[in-house]
């Protein structure tokens, strides 16, 4: 299957970031003139660390992802979004307390090491990282994102998420090293399936999600996730 080569276009912050870069510092200021709109004094990309120090200087500027070097907005989700996603981490949580071999994780922060992008910051819903990958990694990062891809990602499809965007981050985890990606369609009750090689599967209610040879033994009938 191929993936669309665009992007999403950006949506801009609700509040207005003037970042300012000098030879010696980075620093933020909030601009309340000119909410809604980014503002950059020069040309210089944003990387995650940047992110990482906005997000903790300024805690009312929060839920973006990066890419490009450019913040782009995260919306906040839906009820049936988080819901359909908690149950999806509880089953996950459920099989790996139950079997080992790795750590599930919603809504945290991985920086991909793509070519074209080497800090795209994503915010997988749910990401699955197994114990080998973080035995090479030194183990979970005590502070900041994860420089490593996950080995696993489910996007839940919500109406604030246009197609292009969800599979633009689906081609991002894939072409980042992510084994398997999953994202659900809450309004249709389906699911498609996408891994490294191009391939796509789609899925209905009434067939389950099969955690393959990642997660030997994982089985969640789709249906049970979405009523």
């Amino acid at each position: 299957m191929s993936h669309p080569a665009m992007f999403p276009p950006k949506r801009e912050p609700q509040a207005a970031v003037n970042r300012i870069v000098d030879s010696t510092a980075i620093g933020y200021v909030l601009d309340d003139c000119n909410a809604g709109e980014l503002m950059r004094a020069d040309t210089h990309r944003l990387t995650a660390d940047d992110v990482e120090k906005l997000l903790r200087e300024r805690p009312g500027v929060y839920g973006y992802e990066l890419v490009n070097g450019e913040l782009v907005e995260l919306m906040p989700n839906s009820l049936p979004h988080g819901r359909v996603a908690a149950r999806l981490s509880a089953e996950i949580d459920t099989h790996l307390r139950q079997h080992g071999g790795g750590r599930v994780y919603v809504e945290a922060g991985f920086v991909l090491p793509l070519a074209v992008d080497s800090e795209r910051l994503r915010f997988p819903d749910i990401a699955y990282v197994s114990a080998e990958t973080l035995a090479t990694r030194g183990g979970e990062p005590e502070t900041g994102y994860a420089r490593f891809a996950p080995d696993f990602t489910i996007e839940i499809d919500s109406p604030s998420n246009t197609e292009e965007d969800v599979l633009q981050k689906v081609q991002d985890y894939l072409d980042a090293g992510v084994r398997l990606g999953w994202v659900i369609h809450v309004r249709s009750r389906s699911a498609t399936v996408y891994h490294p090689d191009g391939s796509a599967r789609l899925l209905r209610e009434h067939d389950a999600l099969d955690g393959e040879d990642l997660l030997p033994g994982l089985s969640i009938p789709l249906r049970s996730v979405l009523d």
